[in-house]
């Protein structure tokens, strides 16, 4: 969200821009500043508001998380196809597919997992849950 201040007649005027969410997120927000907002003393809270706090609590294990997820398989096999030119030199397209059917793919992958550790998987998953 963008927000311009501009000066109108010596006035401070905030002007806001838009943004596209679906229609169950901007559900979900209109439920809670529902909730936020049943109170009898205070000015109303806006959606501004509740997307700032929102924006300010992400972390950078969030950021790492949204980025994972927005991975097709086909740029996951293509990660997987750099790491290997990485350890074991140039390989094209086609030849790293007719290694994915090889047993010695699978002890790369093995080693590639075993690399990253589970622990590290349980706290991506837990870091979204929570």
């Amino acid at each position: 969200m963008k927000e311009k201040v501009s000066k109108v007649n010596g006035k401070k005027r905030t002007e806001f821009s838009s943004v596209r969410v679906s229609v169950t997120a901007k559900e979900r927000a209109d439920s809670l500043l529902l909730t936020i907002n049943k109170k009898k003393f205070g000015r109303k809270v806006k959606f501004d508001d509740l997307f700032e706090l929102a924006i300010g609590l992400v972390s950078e294990e969030h950021c790492k998380l949204l980025g994972e997820r927005s991975l097709s398989n086909e740029d996951r096999k293509e990660q997987l196809r750099q790491r290997y030119i990485e350890q074991c030199g140039p390989i094209s397209k086609d030849a790293w597919t007719g290694f994915t059917m090889t047993k010695e793919f699978h002890e790369f992958l093995k080693e590639q997992d075993s690399g990253k550790g589970a622990a590290s998987r349980v706290s991506e998953s837990a870091a979204l849950a929570g």
